[in-house]
């Protein structure tokens, strides 16, 4: 915080979505990374000599690092702010990107990925921290979802724009392009994000939550955090959410439409593309209904029933017509964007110098989700694999990946299971 004198105005709106964007574009960056395997999967199989299992694990190393940082980033955006996090975030994210691009061999490419997926770790709960001081907490649902859409954005460049790209120049050079993106914007948050708005002389929002308790160890923090029911079974269910559509729409839907449907990478990229745009979309509006009503629980639980039945759907009942197939995928984008309401509902749990603690356990199971669930299909879809081969390489079929998309529906059942136990608050703004 500033010593400077603070006004008894607010920050002009203007500012403080300068501030949001800053952090919302790491977050934007970091989400390319997440999705891009679904299109590079086919490149990399093919230089690395990759089987299903280890390309899902490659795919995994940016979970490793991303679910090891989670909880220790909600410590440290607590106690030191975004500013610091989010530029040295993007620096390391800068680096890792171009070991990516220029790795020799299977171990490199996975150390550069594990660099990624550590450093963009940060962006997410710094942007709900920005959020908290810069904007009212009435809007806190609106904006994860609106951070969940500025990711989604990486999404769609990860699609048919990034196949189109690979196309053109090659995989290495595109990562080295973003390497240099990643780079420039470290800049930028270094010279012009502030983690309040008294460090340019306006009134805080973040003052209004604010708690005046002293402060404990780090280690203290976190054991304290979790040990909240409603944090630790949203920490648990929250990864269903993320996991399933991540595995489906971050690297497992294009070749299971391409082997299912017929479709051409680029065609089957662009359909995994508008998923997930309809995945963010129904964040932001799931977000503004759930500030509005304050209601939590009753939706998570149904959502994550809804997502389950899509996936079903999706995954498990072949030859579906396309109109079919499109309305199952969007009966399960629209189910699994169900961790808006887990997030906006883990802060709600604990006092305010545990937000950004909640949040970042939280967000350790949005991202545990993935972690688990991308090479453990990876795993199921190598051990149903029937032995057929292509130019060296495996050729898997429809069966093999029904199995593999089996635990991601599971999860979600057990999800909305889990929320049933967890406390929700009553008129949660009050």
């Amino acid at each position: 915080m500033s010593d400077r004198p603070t006004s008894i105005e607010k920050p002009p709106a203007s500012l403080s979505w300068l501030m949001w964007l800053l952090g919302a574009m790491l977050f934007l960056i970091g989400f390319f990374h997440r999705i891009a395997f679904g299109v590079m999967a086919e490149p990399l199989t093919i230089e690395f000599g990759l089987t299903a299992t280890t390309l899902g694990t490659l795919a995994s190393f940016y979970y490793y690092s991303y679910v090891v940082m989670q909880v220790p980033v909600g410590v440290m955006a607590d106690r030191f702010g975004p500013r610091k996090l989010l530029t040295t975030g993007a620096v390391i994210a800068a680096i890792g990107t171009a070991i990516f691009a220029l790795a020799p061999n299977y171990w490199i490419i996975s150390f550069g990925r594990l660099l990624i997926g550590g450093s963009v770790a940060v962006a997410f709960v710094t942007m709900m921290k920005i959020a908290l001081h810069w904007f009212d907490l009435k809007r806190f649902a609106l904006l994860v979802g609106l951070g969940l859409l500025s990711g989604n954005l990486g999404a769609v460049v990860a699609g048919a724009p990034l196949q189109q790209m690979i196309e053109l120049i090659g995989w290495r050079y595109v990562m080295l392009g973003f390497a240099g993106i990643t780079g420039v914007l470290a800049l930028a948050t270094g010279i012009w994000l502030r983690d309040d708005p008294t460090d340019l002389g306006y009134k805080s929002y973040g003052h209004e939550h604010d708690d005046t308790q002293p402060k404990q160890s780090i280690l203290a923090d976190l054991k304290e955090a979790i040990t909240y029911r409603t944090v630790f079974l949203l920490t648990l269910a929250c990864g269903a959410s993320a996991g399933s559509m991540l595995t489906f729409g971050g690297l497992w839907g294009v070749p299971f439409l391409k082997v299912a449907y017929g479709f051409t990478t680029s065609e089957a990229a662009l359909i995994t593309t508008v998923t997930l745009l309809v995945w963010a979309g129904s964040g932001v509006l799931l977000g503004h209904w759930s500030d509005a009503s304050g209601k939590r629980k009753l939706p998570f639980a149904v959502l994550a029933l809804i997502a389950a039945l899509g996936w079903f759907v999706v995954t498990q009942i072949p030859d579906l017509s396309i109109v079919v197939l499109g309305l199952g995928l969007l009966t399960a984008a629209t189910g699994s964007c169900v961790m808006i309401v887990g997030l906006s509902w883990a802060k709600e749990a604990v006092p305010a110098r545990l937000q950004g603690t909640s949040l970042g356990w939280c967000n350790t199971g949005v991202m545990i989700g993935p972690m688990v669930l991308q090479p453990l299909a990876g795993i199921l879809i190598d051990l149903n694999w029937s032995g057929a081969t292509e130019a060296g390489q495996r050729v898997y079929d429809v069966p093999a990946f029904e199995v593999g998309f089996i635990p991601m529906i599971v999860w979600l059942v057990v999800a909305a299971v889990l929320v049933l136990f967890a406390e929700e608050k009553q008129n949660p703004f009050k």
